[in-house]
This record gives C-alpha cells, sequence and structure tokens, in this order.
C-alpha cells in the first residue's frame, strides 16, 4: 500500500511524526526537489531538520530512498548527514540514493545567483523607463523567482536539456569530469566574467574525494521500487515543494511528480493526503494576494 502526504498550498507538506500511520511505514520516499526545501521533526526533546534526506530516518526500521526525480547536492547530503550523526540518530543501511537521480554541482548554485541577479536587473530597467520605483514588497511580475540560491533551477534545467550528470555517473571518473567540462564550458560562453571565480578542475577534485564515500548509498531504484510494490509493503512518499509551486520550483509537485520520479504504478496509490496549513505562507517572489507586510 502507498501513501502520498502533499502540501496542498505553497509550502512543502509536513509530515508529522505522530501520524496514524508512521510506526507502519516500511519504507518511505522522497520523489522530487533538492535541498531547498524541507521538514522539521520533533522527537521527544530532539529536533531534526531535514532537507534532501527523507524524514522516515527518525523511525528506526524504516529504509529511506532518495528518488529518481530528485537532484542532489553531494556536499549537502553529507552535511545533512552528519548533523543527524551528531545528534544521536543512527542510519547505518537505511538510506539510499537512486543512481538516476541528478547531479547540482556547485556551479549550479553559482548560476542559480546570476539568474536571480539578471532577472532584478531586467525589471529595475523596466520599471526605470516607464519612470517608476522598484519596490520588493510589491514583487513585480517578471522579476526574481526568489529561490534559495541552492542551484535547484538549472540542475533541473541541465537534466532536461539533457546536458545535466547522474549520480550513477559519478563512479565513471573519465565521464563525470568529461560531462562537468562541458557545463563549464557553456555557462562561460554564457556569463563570462562573472563566473571567473569558478575553477571546474577544483569541483572535479571534490568529486573524487566524495566518489568512493557516496558508493554505499547508490542503488538502481528501478528493480527496487518493482519488488517493494510487488510485496504490497507500506510505502510513504513524503512531498517536497507544495502542489502551487509545481514546476515553478523546477521539480513536479504533485502526484505526477510522484509516478514519474519514483517509477510507482498510479493503480498502487491507496491515500493521498493533502496538507492545508491554519495559516498561508510560501517561498519565492511569485503572486501572493493575501501577504501582510507590516
Amino acid at each position: 500500500m502507498i501513501t502520498a502526504i502533499l502540501g496542498a498550498q505553497w509550502v512543502p507538506g509536513p509530515l508529522p511524526y505522530n501520524w496514524k500511520g508512521n510506526a507502519d511505514v516500511e519504507f518511505l520516499l522522497q520523489a522530487a526537489g533538492g535541498s531547498n526545501a524541507g521538514h522539521t521533526i520533533v522527537v521527544g526533546d530532539q529536533v531534526y531538520d531535514f532537507h534532501i534526506l527523507p524524514s522516515g530516518l527518525v523511525n528506526p526500521t524504516c529504509l529511506n530512498l532518495v528518488g529518481t526525480g530528485c537532484v542532489v547536492h553531494v556536499p549537502t547530503f553529507f552535511k545533512e548527514l552528519e548533523d543527524l550523526h551528531t545528534k544521536g540518530l543512527k542510519t547505518d543501511g537505511r538510506l539510499l540514493l537512486s543512481g538516476r537521480a541528478h547531479v547540482v554541482f556547485d556551479l549550479h548554485l553559482l548560476i542559480d545567483g546570476l539568474q536571480e541577479g539578471e532577472l532584478t536587473q531586467a525589471v529595475e530597467q523596466e520599471l526605470s523607463l516607464r519612470g517608476e520605483d522598484f519596490d520588493v514588497n510589491k514583487k513585480p511580475s517578471g522579476g526574481a523567482i526568489g529561490t534559495t540560491k541552492k542551484g535547484i533551477g538549472p540542475a533541473y534545467s541541465a537534466k532536461h536539456a539533457r546536458s545535466g550528470v547522474r549520480i550513477h555517473q559519478i563512479f565513471n571518473k573519465e565521464e563525470l569530469d568529461k560531462r562537468l567540462k562541458v557545463l563549464a564550458n557553456g555557462a562561460r560562453k554564457r556569463y563570462g566574467d562573472a563566473i571567473a571565480g569558478y575553477n571546474v578542475d577544483e569541483e572535479i577534485a571534490r568529486f573524487d574525494t566524495y566518489r568512493e564515500r557516496l558508493r554505499p548509498f547508490v542503488i538502481d531504484a528501478i528493480p527496487l521500487m518493482a519488488s517493494a510494490q510487488e510485496k504490497d509493503i507500506h510505502i510513504l512518499v513524503e512531498g517536497a515543494n507544495a502542489l502551487m509551486l509545481d514546476i515553478v520550483t523546477s521539480s513536479s509537485t504533485g502526484i505526477g511528480g510522484i509516478v514519474t520520479g519514483l517509477a510507482i504504478s498510479p493503480f498502487k496509490i491507496k491515500e493521498i493526503i493533502g496538507v492545508v496549513k491554519a495559516y498561508t505562507t510560501r517561498v519565492g517572489s511569485g503572486p501572493f494576494p493575501t501577504e501582510l507586510n507590516d
């Protein structure tokens, strides 16, 4: 049986630790998104922050998967894992990463910031021509998206342009080096001196240190998901960014994203829970008619 918990507004759907079915969950999955989303889980006096890692790690008997539809910044993956271990959470053998997920490079983080700056500058120029002042509180259309600058958008752009790098390709050094250099060359042609401080060889060297450390987590998720569905174990899918940010946040945040991002049969999904907050918040700079600025 598969249950999906999704945010029904702009923000991620929180996964309550005391949700009625939590204790029975055997497999918790993350279908899409990256470290731009997250959940806070409180267990007793301990507070755990989850972003790219599935929050099912708080359940000592639950297996967890970062799915194919996700994009992963490897340094953040390790940093978040280390933070959980520092708080005493044991994750050995319970965390898996799909080899088909895409990589977020430091280059993508840099591009994310540059793209936001360009969008803001374009709006400022347009308003100037109209004799109007730029007001961040008015959030004019066409301006900066208001991303978290975690490189999510550029990583998904590379994925859909078929120029991105999948997690499993990290283990082929020659292929990784070649593909990352192609990305870096393209970025230099596009942004010029704005990325002069980026050194592709330094990022390649960092991945040389990540390679063997990452290997134990990586798995071909397709046969794993087929087996889990065949056995009909209790599976829970936790949403990343919520429904009203579908595609805006670069990933598919609804049921369609679960099906494609995890290779799940839609006929196996037995329950869908949409989470609505008592007060509404949102990420980014898009329309938000009920926002208060005072």
